[in-house]
């Protein structure tokens, strides 16, 4: 895994992909602390990651795009996957190298609350819990396109899909305040999540069998629930979405300046589940 690492780094270090993401990431947040901070004389970083957050939505697929899809492209999977090494090692050196690249800048970033120091006194564990969640933001869509890189080999189609990917996952916190409490509702939108579960464990897999289970699996106690007591998803997609979505937790640590366990557990959970299923669709490479 250290060795797929140093080589991805590397790779990044020795390319425009790594060193121009670090240096347009760099400026948008160095362009929201003069709008937010510096003009304004207000000490406090976490109004400055909240608008830089949009930055993400584009700057991150165009980093992952290469990680997998490239590989796919230029056959060098293949050599990936004849060594000696086993897929997760693969993969998760490749996560580990990306994450290095976002971390450079994050740890930039580190010295801003120092210096805003200047205009007054700055809340200090407000401000790193700020940048810790941003930084945990940017892992987990990390981990997003790092997957979705892995369904393609054309690497425009990955930085598509990751920015999609991307907005799809802003728009979870959008819904959850605009989707009615109606139990209709929420029973649809666990269908809508079924079937969303059901392409993904088919693009992982290819298998029909585990699509179906995935499937059935979420439907049919739902669909029975619905039947006996219809009054159970009053709210209950709405809340969901919330629990969920990781830019509301991020907007929540960035405002309230408090960073809770089950945001850190959410930041957490998107990496680990997102790398598992890149781990799946390489792991069926290798075995076609």
């Amino acid at each position: 895994m250290f060795a797929v690492y140093k080589r991805e780094f590397r790779a990044y270090m020795s390319n425009v992909y790594g060193w121009m993401f670090m240096a347009v990431l760099l400026l948008f947040v160095g362009f929201m602390v003069f709008r937010e901070n510096l003009s304004t004389g207000v000490p406090y970083l976490e109004y400055a990651l909240l608008g830089s957050k949009y930055v993400l939505f584009l700057m991150i697929p165009i980093l992952c795009m290469r990680s997998m899809a490239e590989d796919r492209r230029n056959k060098t999977d293949m050599f990936y996957l004849s060594l000696p090494l086993r897929t997760r090692s693969v993969v998760v050196g490749k996560y580990l190298a990306l994450l290095t690249v976002y971390a450079i800048p994050c740890a930039v970033i580190a010295v801003y609350p120092v210096l805003l120091r200047v205009f007054g006194v700055v809340n200090f564990a407000g401000a790193y819990s700020s940048l810790l969640s941003f930084f945990l933001l940017g892992a987990a869509l990390i981990a997003v396109c790092q997957f979705l890189s892995a369904l393609t080999d054309n690497l425009v189609v990955a930085a598509v899909l990751g920015v999609l990917g991307c907005l799809l996952l802003f728009a979870l916190t959008i819904l959850a305040y605009i989707l009615p409490s109606a139990p209709i509702v929420s029973y649809v939108g666990i269908l809508v999540l079924a079937i969303l579960a059901a392409v993904v464990a088919y693009l992982s897999t290819r298998s029909l069998m585990v699509t179906i289970v995935t499937a059935a699996v979420l439907v049919i106690p739902a669909s029975l629930i619905y039947v006996l007591e219809a009054d159970v998803f009053r709210g209950l997609l709405p809340a969901f979405l919330e629990r969920v979505a990781l830019f509301a937790q991020f907007d929540n640590v960035s405002t309230y300046g408090w960073f809770s366990i089950p945001s850190l557990v959410l930041f957490l959970s998107y990496p680990v589940f997102f790398v598992f299923l890149t781990i799946r669709a390489a792991d069926r490479k290798r075995f076609a």
